[in-house]
């Protein structure tokens, strides 16, 4: 299924998802209840194109005060981190288990399919990352977590092909195809040669298939 034919929307919060079981203190409640509209604010403005929306911006959309912002985070940046925290828990939930037993053609629409989806609906988060991650320890080591995620998941489905080579070309493969399912090449698709999703997801697959072909796997 193509990214243009996918319609799922993101959850407005992961309460959408997963079920959390409601303090029974009234003040807890609230504060919980608060500190969510906030994050989720953050995250609605991000995906508006606000990547850097300010605490009086977040407060406004969360239907809060300045002042409780301040009392549920410390500064923007942890709250960011929050939010990226989120956005990172309901990426894990937009991933399926893809078999690695299944024919190699199958396997390449499936994964080029979920990747493309996964890294259209994370670009707002990501982009307002991006901006911040020089200047935030945390957020450059969720960074790092994630890519070291997605190249595991990307071995793991491809395992009967990487593993009938060794050294450097398997290396090689296992870079390259990683290379072109991280969310910059997918961002450069998008903004620098101005394709939109549907083409984006045919261009991918079309490489990811190319490397396959040029490592022997047709």
């Amino acid at each position: 299924m193509s990214t243009a034919q996918h319609t799922a929307q993101w959850p407005q919060s992961l309460d959408d998802r997963t079920a959390e079981t409601e303090p029974t203190d009234g003040r807890v409640a609230r504060s919980r209840r608060s500190r969510r509209a906030i994050v989720d604010a953050m995250r609605a403005l991000h995906a508006e194109g606000d990547l850097r929306p300010t605490a009086p911006r977040v407060a406004e959309r969360a239907g809060v005060s300045v002042r409780t912002v301040w009392q549920q985070f410390a500064d923007m940046e942890t709250l960011l981190v929050e939010a990226d925290r989120r956005d990172n828990e309901i990426l894990r939930s937009l991933a399926d288990r893809i078999d690695p037993e299944l024919p190699l053609a199958g396997r390449v629409a499936m994964f080029t399919g979920q990747r493309a989806r996964i890294l259209e609906q994370m670009t707002p988060s990501w982009r307002a990352a991006r901006i911040h991650e020089p200047f935030s320890p945390e957020l450059a080591r969720n960074k790092a977590k994630t890519l070291a995620k997605a190249k595991t998941e990307l071995e793991t489905v491809f395992t009967p092909e990487l593993g009938k080579l060794a050294g450097k070309k398997r290396q090689q493969l296992l870079d390259g195809l990683h290379s072109i399912s991280i969310w910059s090449f997918w961002e450069a698709l998008r903004t620098e040669l101005l394709l939109g999703p549907e083409q984006a997801e045919e261009l991918f697959r079309a490489t990811f298939t190319g490397l396959l072909g040029a490592a022997g796997f047709a």
